[in-house]
């Protein structure tokens, strides 16, 4: 399985065939058949997306949401004529446990909460917002918090180096009339 570097960038690796080295990067893309990329998340948002011929995978955190990792990643795709996606959003720090500073407000403004005079935000939600945003109707969401969830990996919750991982392969050449 291919999983790029994570360095909460805003690049993505498009891979048109099988990749030689690691590259740093916090999405990749890929059409080459029996590839598997994926990534890893212990509270970000790993969300992975499902066109015809091409695939991608996306580890956003705040920083990434931030600077466009979503966004990038769909028009990346689409220039590769991909018209139709499928987004699977999986578990991330949500606004019930992610405490966040005042910068949040000027970065964000949207998807925070005020709590008691402290501000927390929904990296989840951000996510389906950019996520629409950029085009995509089809968002399927798994709407778990990461950090209040025992059994899923959070750094937050255990400072741990167990992460969650996301990832899609290709198995055969998407057929319209046969839908192989």
């Amino acid at each position: 399985m291919y999983t790029p570097i994570q360095r909460h960038t805003s690049r993505v690796i498009k891979l048109t065939k099988h990749p030689g080295a690691r590259e740093v990067g916090d999405a990749v893309i890929t059409n080459v058949k029996g590839l598997e990329i994926g990534v890893k998340t212990a509270d970000c948002v790993p969300i992975i997306l499902i066109g015809e011929e091409w695939v991608g995978a996306i580890h956003a955190g705040w920083r990434g949401l931030a600077s466009g990792i979503i966004q990038k990643t769909v028009e990346e795709m689409k220039r590769e004529e991909v018209r139709d996606l499928t987004a699977f959003v999986f578990p991330s720090a949500r606004s019930c446990c992610y405490e966040v500073g005042e910068e949040f407000v000027s970065i964000f403004g949207r998807n925070l909460i005020n709590r008691n005079g402290k501000l927390f935000f929904d990296t989840q939600a951000e996510a389906v917002a950019q996520l629409r945003e950029s085009g995509v109707r089809d968002i399927i969401v798994w709407g778990a918090c990461t950090v209040c969830t025992p059994y899923l990996p959070s750094y937050r919750r255990d400072k741990t180096s167990r992460r969650l991982t996301a990832s899609i392969k290709i198995k055969t050449h998407y057929d319209r009339e046969h839908k192989n």
